[in-house]
């Protein structure tokens, strides 16, 4: 493993999460992204919060996981999920970090998760994978994050 500071793992989406890893892969930390509430159906990423957890534990570079909108997504949700993806990738370039981006497949696969399996084997994968880290995994997101900066730290 090269030495080059903390990672950051992340999954997009308003529902999704951030990991920090040492460079060995260890999870120093979990936390959901920062979202705020603007009213009925209007919820947007908190950039100003994603600014300074990007900032968290000295990291030196960071995983995306690259989504694209699905063929069942309405208009209107592909829309506002490209725009926080968008924005996640826009604050993470601004923070100075180099930014990384791995496809589902190519994280999943390599985490030993089989390509129709339920988001739920995020789960069973991360606690096999980083066991230390069962404190943080309390929801797929969460467990997704971990693997995808699993995944950064061997890859990226």
């Amino acid at each position: 493993m090269r030495d080059d500071g903390t990672l950051l793992g992340i999954d997009p989406g308003l529902n999704g999460a951030l990991a920090w890893l040492t460079p060995d892969g260890e999870v120093i930390d979990v936390a959901d992204i920062p979202i705020l509430d603007e009213g009925p159906h209007r919820r947007l990423i908190d950039a100003v919060a994603l600014s300074a957890l990007a900032r968290r534990h000295r990291v030196r570079r960071a995983v995306i996981e690259a989504v694209a909108a699905r063929p069942t997504d309405g208009k209107v949700a592909a829309f506002s999920f490209g725009r926080n993806v968008g924005a996640l990738e826009a604050i993470i370039t601004a923070s100075g970090l180099p930014l990384f981006r791995v496809a589902p497949i190519t994280w999943r696969r390599w985490a030993g998760i089989p390509a129709n399996a339920p988001k739920n084997a995020s789960l069973a994968a991360a606690c096999r994978l980083c066991p230390e880290a069962r404190e943080f995994l309390t929801r797929h997101d969460r467990a997704d994050a971990v693997l995808i900066g699993l995944w950064g730290a061997r890859h990226a």
